[in-house]
């Protein structure tokens, strides 16, 4: 029988659609060679040990995956097996895709946590400090669950001052993230001083919604400190590894969010004790200084300087007055005894002075310009100045003339050499 390739290819892909079992198969195999077209189409290889096959998942099916496939992950394939006429092969048509021995669901998260770690989100450095002692706390779950009366029995135990504002929402069901975004955001917008976001325990898929990407942006981009209080402790959700801290219950939360008003006035009288005791030891160390310094100015205070002086003197009284009488016992004859030395000498250096101003005297007396005149000299004055030369006068100069007794004027009317 002559036919073309292309009548082939058809007459073979009519005979494997109308094969019910290549129809719906379900396939096990490792991944290989995927592809994650930008078309939102998937291409990728499945094989074993022996063998491969030409898988292809259109963008219909890949869109509802709860995860990414891998290269090198085993997986369970459901679908069937077609001939691509133009090309001449044959391929496995993927509509779901399971994971080989783990959960799609579990995976799915797995691969979120990863995915948001890389990214910066469960940072420590980017956790917010939350309140000592908040005034108001937000709490977003659902207003008739166990979790929301365990946190208020708790808080209005511990911090009864403290203000609740409950954010209602659901917890469990494929619209409970939506509506715990939708919640918390609120919260953040409220002004309350930290949030606690949570629901009280359950199976692995009632707290799906808390792995939810949404929320985990949501949390990581708020303002307000998130304390997650999903009630299991076995693992982490991915809220709780974005929170800025983590509670392994919704009571636990409640402790971690306020502290214990008893506590509290334990601490406040612990302190004041301390106090007390730090005061009364710096009391006793200052009066203990003050003291010293007292002792110290007293030593130094003019009047208790001058009664050590007084008792000092006063023992040595006695001994200091005989000492002082035999003093002045000694100088009054010492004084007797100078004075009549000095009278002695004092007599006779009047005396040999009376007779030096006696020799002095006659000495002078022969020198006196008055002997001089009583012989019949006379003192010429030109201007008060002695004339003693003719050379110092010239004619019609007045002179006066000193006699031994009296005085005259004279006009010079000639001069002789």
């Amino acid at each position: 029988m002559k036919m073309t390739v292309s009548a082939l290819n058809e007459y073979i892909s009519g005979k494997m659609k109308g094969d019910s079992t290549l129809s719906d198969l379900l396939i096990s195999g490792e991944i290989s060679g995927f592809k994650h077209h930008s078309s939102g189409h998937m291409y990728f290889l499945l094989k074993d040990e022996n063998s491969q096959i030409n898988c292809v998942m259109f963008r219909g099916q890949a869109s509802k995956l709860q995860f990414e496939p891998l290269n090198g992950m085993k997986v369970l394939i459901q679908g069937s097996v077609q001939v691509f006429v133009k090309g001449g092969s044959y391929q496995l048509y993927a509509s779901d895709i399971q994971p080989d021995g783990i959960g799609a669901a579990y995976l799915a998260v797995e691969q979120l946590k990863e995915r948001l770690y890389r990214e910066g989100l469960f940072d420590p450095a980017h956790k917010k400090r939350t309140p000592v002692m908040p005034s108001k706390i937000g709490v977003v779950t659902a207003k008739g669950g166990a979790a929301l009366q365990d946190i208020i029995n708790i808080i209005s135990r511990r911090c009864p001052m403290t203000e609740l504002v409950v954010f209602d929402c659901l917890v469990q069901g494929n619209t409970a993230a939506a509506s715990i975004v939708e919640r918390l955001i609120q919260a953040d917008n409220y002004g309350v001083d930290v949030i606690i976001c949570g629901r009280g325990g359950g199976s692995p898929e009632d707290l799906m919604c808390f792995n939810d990407e949404r929320i985990a942006r949501t949390v990581y981009a708020m303002k307000t400190p998130v304390i997650s209080a999903v009630g299991h402790q076995i693992d982490n959700t991915v809220i709780d590894l974005v929170a800025d801290l983590r509670a392994p219950t919704p009571s636990a939360a409640a402790e971690m969010a306020v502290p214990s008003i008893d506590q509290l006035q334990k601490d406040v009288n612990d302190r004041i004790n301390a106090v007390n005791n730090l005061m009364k030891t710096i009391f006793m160390r200052k009066r203990q200084q003050l003291e010293d310094r007292a002792k110290n100015l007293r030593a130094l205070y003019p009047a208790y300087r001058f009664s050590v002086m007084e008792k000092a003197i006063a023992s040595h009284r006695d001994s200091l007055c005989k000492t002082m009488e035999h003093f002045i016992t000694v100088r009054a004859e010492h004084r007797d005894s100078m004075e009549t030395a000095i009278g002695q000498r004092m007599d006779g250096i009047i005396k040999r002075d009376a007779a030096r101003l006696s020799q002095n005297a006659a000495a002078l007396d022969a020198l006196s310009p008055l002997k001089t005149l009583q012989r019949g000299y006379s003192i010429v004055y030109k201007d008060e100045s002695i004339v003693r030369s003719s050379r110092e006068i010239a004619e019609g100069d007045v002179l006066s003339i000193n006699f031994a007794e009296g005085a005259a004027k004279a006009e010079v009317k000639e001069i002789i050499s």
